[in-house]
């Protein structure tokens, strides 16, 4: 394998660019790629991988798409907003910017002139209309959903966009000339990456992972792939329009990337060439897998670290892998099931502590064969909307939901019933019993770890305090936390405690104190709440299970309270 350089012309700070997505562009012959830290857009010869011209537009770069027409957008999710990107003699220009729904982190074509947005920590799909010359754009419509939406698919000519769960397993369908919001079902998965069209337009090819709450993280379970499981799965396009979650999956069918002995850890967005082959990236293999529909098994071949994205020629010949945590690039030849080459885009910086963390957290091989890492359900640091059967509180059986690591720093005790008093001992436990690692963590792995988890920062609340009425709101609902002694239980900064509380709730173990988790983001937990998922939404923790009520609240108190909870 040729390991060249393309970091010809980078910047004189030495640090890592972060590459995340990549595009063909200009008729194949340029590949664009943008990368997160460093806020900057490529452009590379596509046949050698040589960095022919640069554009720093900063913010937190997260996407680019090559829209019809041979626009490519980049989206901005710190800044909000969308960056028309071309190339005009030679040079990389930004042509417009599109202010857009809050927290983008994706973005397709939709009718016409138009462009659909997933806003990621806004819990939000928006619709704008890209502008004419010498004018704004327009918004057209914005829907709110109940969960954070990442993956967006635009199925015509019904004139539906599916919006996928970034985190669990909600698919929510909407109008595409309205907005509206037609339905709304349960996928069986969750960490849905890829959804695309076969070659024939008759089936969506979906790359996900599945955590079972019937299995547990025994030895056995984790080694036959039956705990987590890592999917491609092919559905009947007619069956996912009908949405009848009876028949969603009939005349479809799934095949699991690995194999006992090697899993496949991580699947994420995903492509289907022309002639019917499927690449996907494995996040945690650092792998790429490749194959056909025909073939039960499919090549893997090894790449950098952490690969997230994969894009191809408009023939399906030749793709560039996207490895986010070692700054490359890796070549692949489709048809030959080989690398090519693998791209440096920078050299002369040395990951820090956390940063080695980050690519622990990452990698499959801290667990029994291979089947999942921490993002597995983990994913961006946040949580699946999933229980898992683990002994984190002391026996099998009682499986509870995943926490978020999301802000966790100085929230000690750590899982459902407090059992672990530090995190660096939740670490070695977790490694150990839930991932079923052959070894123990090192010491500087640990400390690596916990670096990194406690760099995590709170996702930002779903609802803008800057609103004066939302703010009022808010102000409301605090007074009324603090009334209904909320914060006896979700004190201070953190809104937690080190305690253990009987809340009216019981496992299945018979444990009747918990530890509060801390209510930092907790209006981007849901759609379900409790240990065991039992309340439907955040409003019913209230209305159906009244919780801690001594009565029940007033709808306006109630309203006041939820804005509150979903401000912090």
């Amino acid at each position: 394998m040729l390991v060249v350089a393309g970091f010809a012309g980078a910047s004189e700070a030495a640090q890592p660019l972060r590459p995340v997505d990549a595009c063909f562009f200009d008729n194949d012959q340029t590949l664009l790629v943008v990368c997160q830290r460093s806020g900057e857009v490529l452009a590379l010869d596509s046949t050698s991988g040589a960095v022919k011209t640069r554009l720093t537009v900063g913010g937190d770069l997260t996407a680019i798409e090559r829209l019809p027409g041979g626009t490519a957008w980049a989206v901005d999710t710190a800044g909000d907003r969308l960056i028309e990107i071309d190339l005009e003699a030679g040079k990389l220009i930004a042509k417009s910017t599109i202010d857009c729904v809050r927290s983008p982190v994706s973005v397709i074509a939709g009718e016409a002139n138009q462009l659909l947005v997933a806003g990621l920590w806004s819990r939000q799909v928006t619709c704008v209309a890209r502008p004419a010359i010498d004018e704004p754009a327009r918004p057209v419509w914005t829907q709110n959903l109940n969960f954070s939406p990442k993956t967006l698919r635009l199925l015509q000519p019904e004139n539906v966009v599916l919006a996928v769960d970034a985190f669990g397993s909600q698919i929510a369908y909407l109008d595409a000339s309205t907005g509206e919001q037609l339905r709304q079902i349960e996928f069986y998965g969750h960490r849905i990456r890829g959804m695309v069209d076969d070659p024939d337009g008759k089936r969506l090819i979906v790359s996900h992972q599945m955590l079972n709450s019937a299995a547990q993280s025994s030895n056995n379970d984790i080694h036959w792939g039956m705990m987590v499981s890592n999917d491609l799965r092919w559905l009947d396009r007619g069956r996912v329009m009908e949405a009848d979650e009876e028949n969603f999956y009939k005349d479809g069918h799934i095949d699991p990337i690995g194999i006992v002995g090697q899993g496949g850890a991580d699947p994420n967005d995903l492509v289907c060439t022309v002639d019917g082959i499927v690449i996907v990236p494995l996040g945690g293999a650092n792998e790429v897998a490749i194959g056909h529909e025909e073939f039960y098994e499919l090549a893997r071949l090894p790449v950098g670290i952490n690969p997230v994205a994969v894009a191809v020629d408009s023939r399906g010949k030749t793709g560039w892998v996207v490895n986010r945590l070692d700054d490359s690039l890796t070549q692949i030849d489709i048809g030959e099931r080989s690398v090519l080459k693998t791209v440096r885009l920078s050299e002369g910086w040395t990951p820090t502590t956390a940063e080695l963390g980050e690519r622990l957290f990452h990698n499959a091989s801290l667990a029994h064969d291979g089947w999942m890492s921490c993002s597995s359900c983990h994913p961006g640091g946040h949580a699946v909307n999933e229980r898992a059967d683990n002994l984190s509180d002391g026996a099998y059986t009682s499986p509870k939901r995943v926490l978020s690591l999301l802000g966790r720093a100085d929230t000690a005790p750590f899982g459902w019933i407090g059992a672990d008093a530090k995190l660096e001992a939740q670490l070695q436990r977790t490694v150990r019993t839930t991932m079923q690692g052959h070894n123990k963590l090192t010491g500087e792995q640990v400390t690596q770890l916990t670096a990194f988890l406690e760099s995590l920062v709170p996702p930002p609340p779903v609802v803008d305090a800057s609103i004066p009425e939302v703010g009022e709101s808010i102000a409301r609902g605090q007074a009324i936390f603090q009334r209904q002694g909320c914060n006896d239980c979700h004190a201070g900064s953190k809104y937690t405690s080190a305690e253990l509380y009987d809340v009216g709730l019981e496992d299945e173990l018979g444990h009747t104190r918990f530890n509060p988790p801390s209510l930092l983001g907790v209006g981007q937990r849901g759609p379900r709440y409790f240990h065991d998922l039992r309340a439907e939404s955040l409003e019913a923790v209230f209305t159906e299970h009244k919780h801690t009520l001594s009565k029940p609240l007033s709808q306006p108190d109630l309203e006041d309270l939820l804005t509150f909870l979903r401000s912090l």
